[in-house]
């Protein structure tokens, strides 16, 4: 069973709406808490989006959830970097980058599919992302180290498949924030992108389970969360 546990990495579904999930990580909605605020809720127009298309892989498929989100997140701020390191061990989806003033400006995304094609209250929708955007604030600890490791997936994409994740910026950007980070506050933010959540229809598991996940990242992180979701 160990063996098997290691090597399938599948979700165990426990009692009062708790989840574990790989690696060991346990997320379960904190009841006592005030539910999450639905102000932080942003509607985005999926119109011509695939919402059961997650990934924009290396064709950069414009129908993606993932490319939709870029395409919103280099709109609203002018970014550095603004990194594709989707897969496995990524850092997050998406990842911008920009120095501010004396600060080093972090936004980490973390995109999921809709599991139906409508939106509505579905928890399960929250609980894999949610896990993931818990996961990686961690990097908030290790930031020089997070730019290393984006920097090595890089090199890698490159040379296994000749493709680059950058959308803004390239290798030399990123060296030079590599550079200053060490002399830099990090401050950190993080977004789920989840269009299977409908802000008209957001259910009360829903803002428990995103409450749980907000209260995490601004223990470990001092990190904002918002969700972007469908009307």
């Amino acid at each position: 069973m160990s063996a098997y546990l290691q090597k399938s990495s599948p979700m165990i579904l426990l009692e009062r709406e708790a989840m574990i999930i790989a690696p060991t990580l346990l997320i379960e909605p904190d009841t006592s808490l005030e539910p999450f605020d639905v102000d932080k809720l942003d509607i985005l127009d999926w119109t011509g989006i695939n919402i059961r298309k997650e990934s924009q892989r290396r064709t950069r498929d414009a129908d993606s959830v993932q490319a939709h989100v870029i395409a919103h997140v280099m709109a609203q701020e002018n970014w550095d970097v603004v990194l594709d390191d989707d897969g496995s061990g990524e850092v997050a989806d998406i990842v911008a980058l920009r120095v501010d003033a004396s600060a080093l400006r972090v936004l980490l995304v973390h995109c999921k599919y809709s599991s139906e094609e409508a939106p509505g209250g579905r928890v399960e929708d929250l609980y894999d992302v949610c896990g993931q955007t818990q996961k990686s604030i961690r990097w908030k600890q290790y930031t020089e180290a997070m730019l290393e490791r984006l920097e090595r997936r890089e090199r890698r994409r490159n040379g296994l498949y000749q493709y680059s994740g950058f959308h803004v910026g390239d290798g030399q950007a990123l060296y030079g924030l590599m550079d200053r980070a060490r002399t830099l506050q990090h401050r950190f933010r993080v977004i789920i992108a989840q269009p299977g959540v409908s802000k008209a229809r957001v259910s009360s598991s829903q803002l428990e389970l995103l409450a749980s996940t907000e209260v995490y990242l601004q223990d470990v992180a001092v990190a904002d969360l918002r969700l972007l979701c469908s009307p």
